[in-house]
Protein backbone atom coordinates (compact mmCIF):
# COMPACT_ATOMS: atom_id res chain seq x y z
CA UNK A 1 0.00 0.00 0.00
CA UNK A 2 1.29 3.40 -0.84
CA UNK A 3 0.63 6.72 1.05
CA UNK A 4 0.59 5.48 4.29
CA UNK A 5 2.81 8.46 6.22
CA UNK A 6 0.48 10.79 4.15
CA UNK A 7 -2.84 9.47 4.86
CA UNK A 8 -1.81 9.64 8.78
CA UNK A 9 -0.99 13.54 7.91
CA UNK A 10 -3.93 14.28 6.61
CA UNK A 11 -5.91 12.50 9.60
CA UNK A 12 -3.74 14.85 12.35
CA UNK A 13 -5.00 17.98 9.40
CA UNK A 14 -8.70 16.61 10.35
CA UNK A 15 -7.78 16.74 14.11
CA UNK A 16 -8.01 13.64 14.51
CA UNK A 17 -6.23 12.05 17.96
CA UNK A 18 -3.67 9.73 16.80
CA UNK A 19 -1.37 6.95 19.41
CA UNK A 20 2.38 6.38 18.82
CA UNK A 21 4.92 4.48 21.19
CA UNK A 22 8.73 3.79 21.53
CA UNK A 23 10.49 1.19 20.52
CA UNK A 24 13.95 0.73 22.50
CA UNK A 25 16.29 -2.39 22.39
CA UNK A 26 15.95 -6.12 22.69
CA UNK A 27 12.65 -6.83 20.30
CA UNK A 28 12.03 -8.96 17.43
CA UNK A 29 10.79 -6.48 14.62
CA UNK A 30 8.39 -8.13 13.06
CA UNK A 31 6.01 -9.27 15.64
CA UNK A 32 5.73 -6.24 18.17
CA UNK A 33 5.47 -3.74 14.98
CA UNK A 34 2.48 -6.27 14.04
CA UNK A 35 1.30 -6.07 17.79
CA UNK A 36 1.84 -3.06 18.16
CA UNK A 37 -0.26 -2.11 15.20
CA UNK A 38 -3.29 -4.45 16.50
CA UNK A 39 -3.12 -2.72 19.98
CA UNK A 40 -4.30 0.37 17.82
CA UNK A 41 -1.41 2.40 17.92
CA UNK A 42 -1.15 4.90 14.74
CA UNK A 43 2.75 4.74 14.41
CA UNK A 44 6.15 3.80 16.29
CA UNK A 45 9.22 5.20 16.99
CA UNK A 46 12.78 3.33 17.18
CA UNK A 47 14.31 5.49 19.42
CA UNK A 48 18.19 6.05 19.29
CA UNK A 49 18.18 9.39 21.51
CA UNK A 50 17.87 7.10 24.40
CA UNK A 51 18.19 3.60 23.56
CA UNK A 52 21.32 1.18 21.69
CA UNK A 53 19.60 0.34 18.34
CA UNK A 54 22.08 -1.27 15.24
CA UNK A 55 20.88 0.21 11.71
CA UNK A 56 20.95 -3.77 10.50
CA UNK A 57 17.63 -3.73 13.18
CA UNK A 58 16.47 -0.39 12.12
CA UNK A 59 16.22 -2.03 8.68
CA UNK A 60 14.22 -4.74 10.19
CA UNK A 61 11.63 -2.23 11.66
CA UNK A 62 11.76 -0.86 8.35
CA UNK A 63 10.81 -4.18 6.28
CA UNK A 64 8.10 -5.05 9.13
CA UNK A 65 6.52 -1.95 8.94
CA UNK A 66 5.93 -1.64 5.63
CA UNK A 67 4.20 -5.02 5.36
CA UNK A 68 1.34 -3.98 7.12
CA UNK A 69 1.27 0.10 6.51
CA UNK A 70 2.59 1.36 9.59
CA UNK A 71 4.24 4.88 9.92
CA UNK A 72 7.64 4.20 11.09
CA UNK A 73 9.56 7.33 12.73
CA UNK A 74 12.84 7.69 14.43
CA UNK A 75 14.08 9.53 17.12
CA UNK A 76 18.03 9.96 16.06
CA UNK A 77 20.95 10.42 18.89
CA UNK A 78 21.31 14.02 18.39
CA UNK A 79 19.46 16.90 16.34
CA UNK A 80 22.60 17.06 14.19
CA UNK A 81 22.88 13.51 13.46
CA UNK A 82 23.85 12.13 9.92
CA UNK A 83 20.30 10.80 9.93
CA UNK A 84 20.00 10.86 5.95
CA UNK A 85 21.06 7.23 5.84
CA UNK A 86 18.08 5.99 7.63
CA UNK A 87 15.20 7.97 5.84
CA UNK A 88 17.59 7.07 2.70
CA UNK A 89 16.33 3.37 3.88
CA UNK A 90 12.56 4.00 4.18
CA UNK A 91 12.13 5.76 7.87
CA UNK A 92 8.89 7.77 7.08
CA UNK A 93 9.69 10.78 9.44
CA UNK A 94 12.35 12.09 12.24
CA UNK A 95 11.14 13.44 15.74
CA UNK A 96 14.77 15.45 16.85
CA UNK A 97 15.69 15.75 20.77
CA UNK A 98 16.34 19.37 21.91
CA UNK A 99 15.51 21.78 19.42
CA UNK A 100 16.33 25.08 20.71
CA UNK A 101 16.68 27.02 17.40
CA UNK A 102 15.53 28.17 14.42
CA UNK A 103 19.16 27.15 12.92
CA UNK A 104 18.48 23.43 14.08
CA UNK A 105 15.53 22.88 12.23
CA UNK A 106 16.39 24.49 9.34
CA UNK A 107 19.30 22.00 9.26
CA UNK A 108 16.80 19.22 9.64
CA UNK A 109 14.55 20.54 6.82
CA UNK A 110 17.46 20.60 4.69
CA UNK A 111 18.72 17.04 5.76
CA UNK A 112 15.17 15.49 5.56
CA UNK A 113 13.51 17.01 2.25
CA UNK A 114 14.13 16.91 -1.08
CA UNK A 115 14.02 20.63 -3.37
CA UNK A 116 11.99 23.06 -3.42
CA UNK A 117 11.19 22.41 0.67
CA UNK A 118 15.08 21.40 1.51
CA UNK A 119 18.04 19.74 0.23
CA UNK A 120 18.21 16.22 0.63
CA UNK A 121 20.38 14.17 -1.45
CA UNK A 122 19.64 12.02 -4.15
CA UNK A 123 19.42 8.66 -2.69
CA UNK A 124 15.84 7.28 -4.29
CA UNK A 125 17.51 4.10 -5.58
CA UNK A 126 19.24 3.03 -2.29
CA UNK A 127 15.80 1.07 -1.14
CA UNK A 128 12.80 0.17 -2.36
CA UNK A 129 10.93 0.71 1.02
CA UNK A 130 11.36 4.61 0.42
CA UNK A 131 8.98 4.57 -2.53
CA UNK A 132 6.81 1.73 -1.28
CA UNK A 133 7.86 -0.42 -4.51
CA UNK A 134 7.37 2.07 -7.30
CA UNK A 135 9.20 2.00 -10.68
CA UNK A 136 12.16 4.66 -10.63
CA UNK A 137 12.12 4.13 -14.81
CA UNK A 138 8.88 4.53 -15.15
CA UNK A 139 7.70 7.59 -13.08
CA UNK A 140 9.59 11.04 -13.25
CA UNK A 141 11.92 11.88 -11.02
CA UNK A 142 10.01 15.11 -9.98
CA UNK A 143 6.81 12.86 -8.91
CA UNK A 144 9.33 10.67 -6.76
CA UNK A 145 10.38 13.06 -4.70
CA UNK A 146 6.98 14.69 -4.54
CA UNK A 147 5.98 11.66 -3.32
CA UNK A 148 8.58 11.21 -0.54
CA UNK A 149 8.19 14.27 0.71
CA UNK A 150 4.57 13.85 1.08
CA UNK A 151 5.11 10.59 3.17
CA UNK A 152 7.24 12.44 5.25
CA UNK A 153 7.10 14.07 8.69
CA UNK A 154 9.48 15.98 11.17
CA UNK A 155 8.70 16.72 14.65
CA UNK A 156 11.38 18.95 16.03
CA UNK A 157 10.87 18.36 19.78
CA UNK A 158 10.09 20.98 22.72
CA UNK A 159 11.95 20.31 25.46
CA UNK A 160 13.39 23.56 26.96
CA UNK A 161 12.15 27.29 27.51
CA UNK A 162 14.21 28.45 24.44
CA UNK A 163 12.64 26.53 22.26
CA UNK A 164 9.43 27.85 23.84
CA UNK A 165 11.14 31.18 22.53
CA UNK A 166 11.81 30.68 19.10
CA UNK A 167 8.83 27.50 18.61
CA UNK A 168 6.37 30.29 16.53
CA UNK A 169 9.58 30.89 13.73
CA UNK A 170 10.35 27.06 14.34
CA UNK A 171 6.88 25.94 13.18
CA UNK A 172 6.86 28.51 10.12
CA UNK A 173 9.45 26.57 8.34
CA UNK A 174 7.98 24.51 5.64
CA UNK A 175 8.55 20.85 6.14
CA UNK A 176 8.03 20.80 10.02
CA UNK A 177 5.14 19.11 10.28
CA UNK A 178 4.43 20.16 14.35
CA UNK A 179 6.08 19.67 17.62
CA UNK A 180 5.89 16.87 20.57
CA UNK A 181 6.83 18.18 23.70
CA UNK A 182 9.44 15.74 25.73
CA UNK A 183 7.57 16.53 29.11
CA UNK A 184 10.23 15.54 31.43
CA UNK A 185 13.17 17.57 29.43
CA UNK A 186 10.79 20.51 29.76
CA UNK A 187 10.36 20.31 33.41
CA UNK A 188 14.17 20.06 33.71
CA UNK A 189 14.94 22.85 32.02
CA UNK A 190 12.51 25.06 33.82
CA UNK A 191 14.14 23.77 37.03
CA UNK A 192 12.71 24.10 40.19
CA UNK A 193 11.34 20.20 40.48
CA UNK A 194 10.26 19.24 44.24
CA UNK A 195 13.34 17.36 45.40
CA UNK A 196 10.40 14.60 46.91
CA UNK A 197 8.53 15.00 43.94
CA UNK A 198 8.47 11.51 41.86
CA UNK A 199 8.46 10.81 38.35
CA UNK A 200 5.33 11.26 37.36
CA UNK A 201 4.56 14.26 40.31
CA UNK A 202 7.51 16.69 38.28
CA UNK A 203 5.37 16.78 34.94
CA UNK A 204 2.03 17.54 36.64
CA UNK A 205 2.51 20.66 38.29
CA UNK A 206 0.87 23.90 37.06
CA UNK A 207 3.80 25.53 35.99
CA UNK A 208 4.40 22.83 33.11
CA UNK A 209 0.98 22.81 32.22
CA UNK A 210 0.93 26.22 31.82
CA UNK A 211 4.21 25.69 29.07
CA UNK A 212 2.05 23.28 27.66
CA UNK A 213 -0.95 24.99 27.04
CA UNK A 214 1.72 27.82 25.54
CA UNK A 215 2.97 25.71 23.35
CA UNK A 216 -0.48 24.45 22.03
CA UNK A 217 -1.55 28.04 21.47
CA UNK A 218 1.30 28.73 19.44
CA UNK A 219 0.74 25.10 17.52
CA UNK A 220 -2.88 26.29 16.85
CA UNK A 221 -1.71 29.72 15.80
CA UNK A 222 0.59 28.62 13.32
CA UNK A 223 -1.25 25.89 11.85
CA UNK A 224 0.61 23.42 13.12
CA UNK A 225 0.45 19.88 15.18
CA UNK A 226 1.17 19.19 19.08
CA UNK A 227 2.24 16.08 20.47
CA UNK A 228 3.28 15.04 24.09
CA UNK A 229 5.06 11.97 25.42
CA UNK A 230 5.84 10.71 29.36
CA UNK A 231 2.52 11.11 30.70
CA UNK A 232 0.41 8.33 31.81
CA UNK A 233 -2.65 7.70 29.81
CA UNK A 234 -4.89 9.64 31.91
CA UNK A 235 -2.42 12.84 31.81
CA UNK A 236 -2.35 12.13 27.95
CA UNK A 237 -6.20 12.29 27.49
CA UNK A 238 -6.38 15.20 29.51
CA UNK A 239 -3.84 16.83 26.64
CA UNK A 240 -5.67 15.42 24.04
CA UNK A 241 -9.06 17.22 25.16
CA UNK A 242 -7.38 20.35 25.36
CA UNK A 243 -6.09 20.29 22.02
CA UNK A 244 -3.25 18.13 21.36
CA UNK A 245 -3.40 15.37 18.52
CA UNK A 246 -0.31 13.57 19.14
CA UNK A 247 0.10 10.99 22.21
CA UNK A 248 2.89 8.94 22.80
CA UNK A 249 2.43 6.23 25.40
CA UNK A 250 4.52 3.63 27.21
CA UNK A 251 8.47 2.42 25.41
CA UNK A 252 8.79 -1.31 24.31
CA UNK A 253 11.89 -3.05 25.53
CA UNK A 254 12.87 -6.77 26.04
CA UNK A 255 9.43 -7.45 24.01
CA UNK A 256 7.12 -6.16 26.91
CA UNK A 257 4.66 -5.70 24.54
CA UNK A 258 2.09 -6.91 27.84
CA UNK A 259 2.74 -3.40 29.36
CA UNK A 260 1.96 -1.01 26.27
CA UNK A 261 -1.13 -2.71 25.34
CA UNK A 262 -3.37 -1.69 28.24
CA UNK A 263 -2.18 1.98 28.21
CA UNK A 264 -3.89 2.26 24.60
CA UNK A 265 -6.85 0.53 26.01
CA UNK A 266 -7.16 2.72 28.85
CA UNK A 267 -6.06 6.15 26.97
CA UNK A 268 -9.18 4.68 23.94
CA UNK A 269 -11.78 3.88 26.86
CA UNK A 270 -11.27 7.85 28.82
CA UNK A 271 -11.35 9.48 25.04
CA UNK A 272 -14.42 7.59 24.49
Amino acid sequence: MKNATFNLKRRLGAGETIFGTLIGWGNEPEPTVKALKDFGYDFVMVDLEHSLINKETVIEYIRATKKIDLPLLLRPEENSADFRSYLDAGVNGLVLPQVDTVEQAIYAVNQTYFPPIGHRGCGITASPYLIDFQSVTEMPLLALTEYINNNTVLFPQTESLRNISNLRHILSLEGVTGTIVGAYDLAFDMGDIDPKALMPDAITTEAVAEKLRQVLRICQEMGKVAGVGGFSPKGCVKWAKEGYQILSLGYVIDGNLSKVKPLIEEAKSLLG
